[in-house]
């Protein structure tokens, strides 16, 4: 069975339904994954809540549009749409958040570029144009994260 694609515009709507309840819960929000990607339509929507990694577990858990529980991170909210929550801390907020924009082949290609340069990638960055530097690339902005998926 296909899963179910939302457009960018509902997707939006209910991302920021979502965040505003987060800020007042204390959470700094960011959208992730493919709406962070800008793409046109997507399957959820990815969030990082940065802040207390369980209490963000709680306080989802009771937002009023939550329809039912998935999985530990991922949920069906009464419109329909599933969202998957990325709780972390602020140390490692803008890796994270890096991470679970992808697209995944975007990911793997970056780590094999650290890998074949022989350095880590450092979880405790200020932005994710570090990422890029280290390794002599300029920033690829999210929306374009396909570009670099091969070779």
């Amino acid at each position: 069975m296909e899963k179910k694609r939302f457009s960018r515009e509902f997707a939006l709507k209910e991302y920021e339904k979502l965040k505003e309840y987060m800020e007042i819960m204390g959470y700094i929000v960011y959208p992730s994954g493919s709406l962070r990607r800008e793409k046109k339509d997507v399957g959820d929507i990815d969030f990082l809540a940065v802040g207390d990694k369980k209490k963000a577990l709680e306080a989802i858990e009771n937002y009023r549009e939550i329809e039912k529980r998935i999985n530990k991170y991922e949920f069906l909210l009464k419109s329909g749409i599933g969202i998957h929550i990325i709780p972390e801390v602020s140390e490692k907020a803008i890796f994270t958040l890096w991470q679970s924009t992808g697209p995944k082949p975007h990911i793997k290609k970056i780590k094999e570029l650290y890998k074949e340069k022989e350095i880590k990638i450092s979880e405790k960055i200020k932005e994710e144009r570090e990422i890029y530097a280290k390794i002599d690339l300029e920033y690829i902005e999210p929306q374009n994260r396909y570009l670099l998926q091969g070779d």
